[in-house]
């Protein structure tokens, strides 16, 4: 790594923490990572504990939450204030979603299900399309409008 003064470049950072430069420079104007100072030559220089504060936030997405959850964590800490209750708080919602999901992604499973029954018992190799783009796929039940609000009743 190219250090400078206990300072890295953008690509020794973003090699260390596995994202992009991209990446840094994003979290950089989202307000996830502080301004970095810059060299003589105007480039941006990462304090060390840049890496681990990337690994974090990539952490904090793996388990779902958004950058702007993170952001919250983040400046919580920063203001010296203990950001593990805002993050168990997080976690409980962010389970509850999951469930949800679950059971939307189950009865989308059974309805697909369904279908290929039918689709299989019909000749699809020979048989005319009918429909506007593919009759198979229109003659599902719409279940597009309350994906987000929860299992479609059409679809269980």
């Amino acid at each position: 790594m190219a250090i400078d003064n206990e300072r890295l470049k953008v690509g020794a950072v973003a090699k260390a923490a596995g994202v992009g430069v991209q990446t840094l420079h994003y979290y950089e104007r989202l307000g996830l990572l502080p301004k970095p100072e810059r060299s003589a030559a105007n480039y941006r220089l990462y304090a060390l504990e840049t890496i681990r504060r990337v690994r974090f936030i990539k952490k904090a997405q793996a388990i779902g939450l958004t950058l702007e959850e993170t952001k919250q964590i983040l400046d919580l800490k920063e203001h010296g204030r203990a950001p593990c209750r805002k993050v168990a708080e997080l976690g409980e919602r962010h389970f509850a979603e999951i469930d949800v999901r679950l059971a939307q992604l189950r009865a989308y499973r059974r309805a697909l299900a369904r279908a290929l029954d039918d689709w299989r018992k019909q000749n699809t190799t020979t048989r005319k399309c009918a429909g506007e783009f593919c009759d198979l796929i229109e003659r599902l039940p719409d279940g597009h409008k309350s994906f987000k609000k929860g299992v479609d009743p059409l679809l269980s």
